[in-house]
């Protein structure tokens, strides 16, 4: 569900902009959420006592990063977005040693970081001749600084504690809905509609609203509040992979010999990082 998400924001960027389908997916995401719970009578008294960190959550785990994604991917594509999207599980580590304090940082976990980086160094070379190496540049930053806030989200939402991941998913949904929508008008992108649209795209953008979003989303909490935000980032482990050759495959995107090194080392960076939760998560099972 999260990796398919890269290949339906490319489809759906024929007929939208990059803020309206920001916006669109997490909307859709809110409602369906919020009547599901309203049907089973969940409780929502806990975004009185945590309406800043609701708030700061729907920004890092969804306001900004569907944003930046939708934005990178005008210029980069699925399968290249896909491997940068790759570096939440890493940047996950070092919040938790530096900052977070949930976990300490080793010699393994700092060469994976450093072997991350050098994929994504590969990744910066790798720039196609009818872009700009500075527009392909800030694109792909944008991806990264994605990833960042992805880490930020799954490192803040271990503070929420007791609380249904349901209304949790549907609350963080209506906070990022505001601050979208308020993008949306400091954009005027209402104003600026193309009313042009393509039948795939609206698919799309259906498809990705209720699973990469809504059901990714409760998913993606659930991992978190029963496992962990370290061992969430192992989700993020196929991501990479699955985005690229979807990519390659259904979008007929090209795979060179730069994009595929980078692939592995960051690939390779992951599981480095994360091979002691890996074995933790087995035993656990």
């Amino acid at each position: 569900m999260f990796g398919s998400a890269f290949l339906l924001i490319e489809i759906s960027l024929k007929s939208f902009s990059p803020s309206i389908i920001a916006f669109s997916r997490v909307f859709l995401a809110a409602i369906i959420l919020l009547f599901y719970s309203l049907v089973k009578k969940y409780s929502f008294v806990f975004i009185r006592n945590n309406f800043i960190l609701l708030f700061v959550l729907g920004l890092s785990g969804t306001s900004i990063p569907f944003f930046l994604i939708s934005w990178a991917q005008q210029t980069i594509n699925s399968s290249e977005t896909g491997i940068l999207i790759g570096f939440m599980p890493i940047f996950t580590v070092l919040g938790s040693h530096f900052y977070f304090k949930y976990e300490k940082l080793n010699i393994q976990t700092f060469f994976g970081f450093m072997l991350g980086f050098l994929g994504l160094f590969i990744l910066l070379l790798n720039n196609d001749n009818s872009i700009s190496m500075h527009n392909n540049f800030l694109a792909k930053f944008a991806v990264i600084l994605g990833a960042f806030f992805y880490a930020l989200n799954a490192l803040l939402v271990k503070k929420i504690i007791g609380v249904h991941v349901i209304p949790l998913s549907a609350s963080v949904m209506l906070f990022s809905s505001f601050q979208l929508f308020v993008l949306l008008f400091l954009n005027n992108d209402f104003y600026n509609i193309n009313f042009n649209f393509y039948l795939d795209s609206i698919i799309s953008l259906l498809i990705m609203s209720v699973f990469s979003t809504a059901l990714a989303t409760v998913i993606y909490y659930k991992i978190i509040h029963d496992y962990g935000p370290s061992f969430l980032s192992l989700v993020n482990y196929p991501i990479p992979i699955f985005a690229f050759f979807i990519g390659v495959v259904f979008l007929k995107e090209s795979a060179n010999i730069l994009s595929i090194i980078s692939l592995f080392f960051i690939i390779a960076s992951i599981y480095l990082s994360q091979k002691k939760d890996i074995s933790k998560g087995l035993e656990k099972n």
